[in-house]
């Protein structure tokens, strides 16, 4: 016997489907003969109340996902990356779970949720002075937007992360779609290889140093490539730890860390290797190693990997040579020379911006960029502003505010302002992960070695070697925020329980029972 209640919900289902299926139909048909954006946003409006219930329910783990997913959404106004559509998703509805459900709370940790108002108030102040948000892709005049909307989106995704405290049940299952979900990077470096059909995939994925056909492995920088191996490190480092990698029966894990960190070297950039490297030996120190009597032994497996490198190094291929040029070794001299080519252009755009940083102290230049800066970074020949100070092929980085420097990309857009409120907020995220890997729980130890370990290479790394502040903010952000996520919020000493002290007065002062 048919039950009535099935059958009245199996009615409403076609009565709703039928009729959106016809109406989709229609739209696809039309888009195929007028692709414009006001037929793929009625798609993609159709799409997404179809997907409604599913980003209701999971919006953390697909937001959590999306964070290092390479994806572009072309389909929607400015080609947007993914992860700044799944936070914007994600903290919409969490912020809509909690003023419907007071228990739903946001982790509070005030010592990180003040500098981060106070940098959002400095950028939005800053934006304002100088003009605005200038967005193309809206049909404005001016540009520079997407770098004031990627900064406050990276601070929008440490509240995201925060919203809810992550199980510890599910913790592997998170630290996996955190820093696995950057596999397909390399996609992006298959476009001379795709056959026509499949060409489509890069406008999800677009080819970032691969323009050409004429791409060979070892010579051609494979860019994407190499961050699909450093996010395997990573989960690996994450995971395991350094204990868990080389010190367990499990031999294939260290053979496929040491696999994965000579292969990364082929996008030919040093500031991969350097980084591994540097993630590698505060590992050491944050786990203990150094006190314990593997450290003998892990000096003499560098001087092994020496013995065995140092010779072979001239035969590597050309851009795991160029990875290498940061090491005093016998390199091939076009691959040193292209390196230090590299470092000595960058040198001379900071030496030639550095005089104009107190120009902008008190009232930052913003990121808004004028038809001016365009028509700067469209000339062959050298104009006014920054372009008369810099050589001829740093006019359009320094006009479009990308200086390759992060003390430059945060003094001369947002001032000394800017500069404090960095500071601010770097300084108490290192606090955080610092309580959180000294006081928070043991099963959390190894990720939160790693996120410490991560978040100071980076530090270093933003201000001595190579930043951006528009990118770095929220890089630094979401690692504070996954490791808010993770312990369940600000971590501290435990303190031992005070029992209480009990007191006996002395039988002749204790009251004697009377007689009945």
């Amino acid at each position: 016997m048919t039950n009535p209640g099935a059958a009245i919900k199996m009615l409403i289902t076609y009565a709703i489907i039928i009729p959106l299926a016809i109406f989709v139909g229609y739209i696809m048909t039309d888009v195929a003969g007028h692709a414009d954006y006001s037929n793929l946003g009625m798609v993609g409006l159709v799409i997404a109340v179809i997907l409604s219930p599913v980003f209701i329910k999971w919006h953390y783990p697909i937001m959590v996902f999306g964070l290092a997913f390479p994806a572009y959404l072309f389909f929607l106004v400015g080609n947007p990356p993914c992860w700044q559509v799944v936070v914007i998703l994600s903290l919409g509805i969490a912020i809509v779970e909690r003023t419907m459900n007071r228990e739903k709370r946001f982790l509070s940790v005030p010592s990180m949720t003040w500098p981060l108002l106070f940098i959002v108030a400095v950028i939005v102040l800053t934006a304002w002075l100088t003009g605005g948000f200038g967005l193309h892709s809206l049909g404005g005049s001016s540009g520079g937007g997407k770098k004031y909307i990627t900064a406050l989106l990276g601070v929008a995704g440490y509240f995201a992360l925060s919203s809810r405290r992550i199980p510890r049940e599910h913790v592997k299952f998170y630290v996996g779609l955190y820093f696995l979900s950057a596999l397909p990077s390399f996609v992006s470096d298959l476009f001379p290889f795709l056959p026509s059909p499949l060409n489509y995939i890069n406008l999800l994925f677009p080819p970032n140093y691969i323009s050409n056909v004429d791409m060979a492995v070892g010579v051609s920088r494979l860019g994407s490539m190499s961050a699909t191996l450093v996010a395997i490190v990573f989960f690996l480092l994450a995971r395991h730890g350094l204990r868990g990698v080389f010190f367990t029966p499990n031999v294939f894990r260290a053979v496929g860390l040491i696999l994965m960190l000579g292969l990364s070297t082929l996008g030919g950039f040093r500031s991969t290797l350097l980084t591994n490297l540097l993630i590698l030996v505060m590992l050491f120190f944050l786990e203990g190693l150094h006190r314990t009597r593997l450290l003998p032994a892990a000096i003499m497996g560098l001087a092994l990997m020496a013995a065995v490198l140092v010779p072979l190094a001239s035969h590597l291929p050309f851009t795991v040579q160029r990875s290498l040029t940061i090491l005093p070794l016998d390199l091939d001299p076009q691959a040193r020379l292209d390196a230090e080519g590299s470092s000595e252009w960058r040198r001379n755009m900071w030496r030639d911006l550095w005089p104009k940083v107190p120009d902008y102290l008190l009232l930052g230049k913003g990121y808004l960029l004028k038809s001016d800066d365009f028509e700067m970074m469209g000339s062959t020949a050298l104009s006014t502003g920054y372009a008369a100070q810099i050589d001829q092929s740093s006019v359009g980085l320094a006009a479009s505010g990308d200086y390759h420097s992060g003390p430059l990309s945060t003094l001369i857009p947002f001032g000394i302002w800017g500069g404090l409120a960095f500071l601010w907020v770097t300084l108490a995220g290192l606090r955080i992960l610092y309580r959180n890997w000294k006081y928070g729980d043991p099963e959390l130890k190894t990720i939160n070695a790693f996120l410490l370990a991560w978040y100071l290479q980076r530090y270093l790394t933003f201000f001595f070697i190579f930043g951006g502040f528009e990118m770095d903010l929220g890089l630094f952000a979401r690692t504070v925020g996954f490791s808010v996520a993770l312990n369940g919020g600000l971590r501290g000493p435990v303190r031992a329980p005070v029992e209480p002290v009990s007191f006996k007065a002395p039988a002749r002062l204790q009251r004697q029972p009377q007689p009945a």
